[in-house]
């Protein structure tokens, strides 16, 4: 989420999952109008830094629970994997600054360039894969959770690299983070694509809870967790069609061939506009 002046919108999740239950094939057709290039036009190369351009506060947790999400965070290679990007492709400055156990969030608020985290967002995350019995697909809740902060804090950071660099976005701004996040995913992070799918999975299962749409939904900056879902998966899938090619198992045999080419095209072209910047 990116915080402008000082309105915050409220961020809400719905959505299905790829490692442990199925959709009808036609919502990913949802995707399709999905994707946003960022302008190239500015893009410059980055050199590599010898420290992270990022910086950590953790807040005082309230309870035992946030005081095991804080332990979980600090321990995670999700920290790590942030440092690493800030340092070679994603710099700052003045340092970009990550609040764990924030009141608000997720979110980036430029007016003092910091991106909040609650501790209740790990512990809502661990609530969810376990009541789905994530672990059943190999992943463990654990692992899973740190996966989508993974993904999580590259969205936010995405907010952040758009707003000091001044990068044109055609289209919404958290479709392009969401690109963002995926594309530093399968191109500079070990395991990328299955971080990616966890937290795919995680909008998957939060979209179960969806019964009926409103306004509010088809009007808020976020699409909604269904197509955020699909367009992840079809991000990886067009990133390796071999290897992700059950990925798009659910489309019927007449309409495959058209997604999954479309898919690669996706994959391309939004992967070599964000890399222009990133490189």
């Amino acid at each position: 989420m990116y915080i402008r002046s000082s309105l915050a919108i409220a961020l809400s999740f719905s959505s299905q999952c790829i490692r442990s239950c199925v959709k009808p094939a036609v919502i990913l057709w949802l995707a399709s109008s999905f994707s946003v290039y960022a302008n190239s036009e500015q893009a410059s190369t980055t050199p590599i830094t010898s420290i992270p351009t990022v910086t950590y506060q953790y807040l005082e947790p309230n309870s035992a629970q946030d005081k095991k999400a804080m332990q979980l965070i600090k321990q995670s290679d999700a920290i790590k994997m942030v440092n690493d990007i800030s340092r070679q492709h994603v710099q700052f400055s003045p340092k970009l600054t990550i609040v764990f156990g924030a009141k608000d969030g997720t979110l980036y608020d430029p007016e003092i360039h910091q991106i909040q985290i609650p501790y209740q967002y790990i512990n809502d995350a661990m609530i969810r894969f376990t009541q789905n019995h994530y672990a059943e697909t190999g992943i463990d809740e654990v692992q899973a959770t740190l996966d989508t902060l993974a993904h999580t804090l590259l969205h936010e950071l995405g907010h952040a690299f758009i707003a000091a660099r001044d990068i044109p976005i055609l289209g919404k701004e958290e479709d392009a983070v969401d690109n963002f996040a995926t594309i530093i995913l399968l191109n500079y992070v070990d395991n990328g694509a299955d971080i990616a799918i966890s937290s795919a999975d995680l909008f998957a299962f939060e979209d179960q809870d969806i019964d009926t749409f409103d306004d509010l939904d088809f009007i808020d900056e976020h699409s909604l967790d269904i197509q955020r879902y699909f367009h992840m998966l079809c991000l990886i899938y067009g990133s390796d069609p071999g290897e992700y090619k059950s990925l798009l198992s659910e489309i019927d045999d007449d309409s495959r061939q058209e997604r999954e080419d479309t898919c690669i095209y996706e994959y391309e072209s939004i992967s070599r506009n964000w890399l222009r910047y990133l490189n």
